[in-house]
């Protein structure tokens, strides 16, 4: 019985030893990995925080995830937002009304500065990260702008911008190219009048006067007609002023004074009797109007046609002049399929930012989308290839009034005066607070999820310090134990009797 009570021992011994070398092989395994199990189970009653800290963690990580997409998508907005408003600005400066300076191939200098701002512009508004496009609202797989030649000259089956405006140009100018208005003298009375009811042309505004012996009365349209009588004859330097309303929402005015004589500018002269003094004024009041016509008549077509063809907010069709003959024309028609778009994303309707949404933090979706058609940008584009598009050839003076009509319609939109933000700017101001949003959400997220890992880090984790002691002393007893059960093993029967 005594020699089975050995071997007894013994087996307990080598089970001790077992466990031992278990535990020895597990604090072996903390130390490595930092971790004191590896099942959920080993953690105790502090598993199922464990389990809901690290789900928090990676909700945090998902919305980390997007917030860095979103944030590399506003920095890139930023960055090229930002140069499209230095563009205004450059553009805008370049436009001097009083620069008018050709260049062999009849456009002015100004003319070619803008047309390098306009490229560069429509390459910012087809910008991409990696491959989706900033300024194409919700359809990010398309480039939002076509080619710059196709916007100009249209091709075969479309018309482009050049086109639409030489439509608008007819259409307001009439076949005597003078603005859609007809004079007529009879007896002592000269009759301006508008040749119908339509939107083309000059209307009637009415008029100012201080000639002595002349009465004038205005008939209200449409069409309205303006009627000035020669009761008897006015004094010289005496004036009297046309007031003209212009398709773009502007207004001219053509003045005229008596003169003592022909050949002065801009004046009538007083004739023999008060019937020769009318027949004078109808002749100079005709050349003035053509001149108008030529000139600030013909920049208000252009502008007005730009807007036409580049105002397709939310799927807004272009209006084209019907014709031909357009010199006659009295109403447009949509020209969807004949007429080249120049902006093929997104036209859903409603606020451009809900192009592109995101959630990044629980409820809190930020609405970053933008248009390259929405009217802040779309503005500096029409403005400036309104500009490029308009031809300066010659040298006529009807031609330099063209140009410094033009260059000052198309420097108005893009001017920032104080007080006054342009609509780039509003853009822009708009995505820097969104932007701002992204990052200080991003710096919580990063807080955050630093914490919620300290708390995982204590649960999970050991004491390196205390892990080894343990690991010295398991280790020593072990050899002890080794060093014991090998003693034993080494008993015979002999030896034990």
């Amino acid at each position: 019985m005594a020699v089975n009570s050995v071997f007894f021992k013994n087996s307990s011994l080598i089970d001790q030893l077992t466990r031992m070398r278990t535990t020895f092989d597990d604090l072996q395994r903390q130390l490595a990995t930092q971790k004191n199990s590896t099942t959920y189970s080993g953690l105790g009653q502090n598993r199922s925080l464990d389990l809901a800290l690290k789900q928090r963690i990676n909700e945090i990580g998902s919305y980390q995830q997007t917030g860095t997409f979103v944030d590399l998508r506003l920095s890139v907005i930023d960055k090229t937002i930002s140069r499209m408003d230095e563009i205004r600005s450059e553009a805008r400066k370049a436009m001097d009304p009083n620069n008018f300076v050709q260049q062999a191939d009849g456009a002015t200098n100004s003319q070619t500065s803008a047309e390098v701002s306009l490229v560069e512009l429509l390459g910012l508004l087809n910008s991409d990260v990696a491959g989706r496009h900033i300024y194409s609202g919700s359809k990010v797989d398309t480039a939002p702008v076509v080619d710059m030649d196709l916007i100009m000259n249209g091709d075969l089956t479309h018309a482009g911008l050049k086109q639409v405006i030489d439509e608008y140009v007819q259409a307001d100018a009439g076949p005597l190219n003078n603005g859609r208005l007809t004079s007529a003298l009879a007896g002592t009375t000269v009759t301006l009048a508008e040749d119908g009811a339509h939107n083309f042309g000059f209307k009637i505004a009415g008029v100012t006067s201080d000639l002595s012996n002349v009465t004038t009365n205005y008939t209200a349209g449409p069409p309205a007609s303006q009627d000035i009588d020669f009761a008897g004859q006015p004094k010289v330097g005496e004036t009297i002023k046309v007031y003209l309303d212009m398709p773009d929402g502007t207004q001219t005015s053509v003045e005229l004074k008596v003169a003592d004589g022909p050949g002065v500018k801009n004046g009538f002269e007083l004739g023999a009797t008060p019937a020769d003094t009318a027949a004078n004024l109808k002749a100079a009041l005709d050349t003035a109007v053509q001149g108008k016509a030529s000139s600030d008549l013909k920049a208000a077509s252009h502008y007005r046609a730009s807007e036409a063809f580049f105002d397709t907010y939310q799927g807004q069709e272009v209006p084209r002049v019907d014709g031909p003959p357009f010199d006659t024309a009295t109403g447009t028609h949509p020209g969807g399929a004949d007429t080249v778009a120049w902006y093929v994303g997104d036209q859903t309707v409603g606020n451009p930012r809900r192009g592109a949404t995101a959630v990044i933090d629980d409820n809190f979706e930020v609405n970053y989308g933008a248009r390259a058609n929405e009217d802040g940008i779309r503005e500096v584009v029409q403005s400036i290839a309104a500009f490029v598009a308009a031809d300066f050839s010659g040298e006529s003076e009807e031609n330099h009034d063209f140009y410094s009509a033009m260059a000052e319609r198309a420097r108005s939109p893009l001017q920032n005066t104080e007080g006054k933000t342009s609509g780039i700017q509003k853009i822009e101001m708009e995505m820097a607070t969104t932007h701002l949003a992204v990052k200080r959400v991003a710096e919580r997220h990063k807080t955050m999820a630093n914490s919620l890992q300290t708390s995982v880090d204590e649960i999970e984790g050991i004491d390196k310090n205390e892990v080894a002691a343990q690991i010295l002393q398991l280790q020593t007893m072990m050899e002890m134990s080794y060093r014991t059960t090998s003693i034993m093993y080494q008993l015979s029967l002999a030896n034990y009797l």
